[in-house]
Parts: structure tokens; sequence; C-alpha cells
């Protein structure tokens, strides 16, 4: 399986992230917007699992396959240039130790290829 790859925003970088002041977040947010997912009772559904089968903090593995939807690039006077790719996941398998799968080839493609 690929590495993975922390999102998380360094700590310095935080309040640059921020459009406005906040009364709720005093160091800015910890990941990019547009890294969460929601999962709602149908997606649960499909994957097999419960509300119940969750805890706030618990950490699980996430394996996707995303289609790419859109691609952009902007340069403004005075500013960084900026890029971004729009992914939507297409195909996913959640697990945890007590759900795994049996490898994260077989999980998106089927036949393992």
């Amino acid at each position: 399986m690929a590495k993975l790859v922390s999102m998380k925003i360094a700590k310095g970088d935080r309040d640059a992230k921020l459009d406005q002041p906040s009364t709720f977040a005093t160091e800015g947010p910890l990941y990019p917007w547009g890294m969460a997912i929601s999962l709602d009772d149908d997606a649960l559904e499909k994957l097999g699992w419960d509300i119940k089968d969750f805890t706030v903090g618990a950490t699980l593995t996430l394996i996707a396959k995303v289609e790419v939807t859109s691609l952009s690039s902007n340069e403004s006077q005075g500013q960084d240039a900026r890029q971004n790719v729009g992914l939507q996941i297409t195909d996913c398998c959640l697990e945890d130790g007590a759900k795994k799968a049996a490898s994260a080839a077989s999980a998106l493609y089927d036949k393992g290829e």
C-alpha cells in the first residue's frame, strides 16, 4: 500500500488559513478545507457499518478510488499562484482491525488487479 501522508496544517500556517477571525478556533483549522468527508445512513449501509461501530477520536483507514473531476490554476497580481484538483470518491472501503479488507487492491478492483 502507498505511504500515508499527514495533511495536518503546520501550526505556524494555521492562522493564515483563517479567512476571518473566529471565536471558535483560536489557532486556525487543523486540516485544509475540503479534506473531511461525511457518510450518511445509505453510505454506512453500503459499507457494512453502523453508527454504533464508531467512537469519536477513533482512527480508521479509508481506502478510496477517486475520479479527477476538475483541474484549475489561478494566478493573480500580488498573490501566489493557486492550484486545485477536484476528486470524487467513486469506490471506497473503511477498515479497522476487526473489519480488514483482504488488501487494498482486492477491495478496490475485485480481482486484485
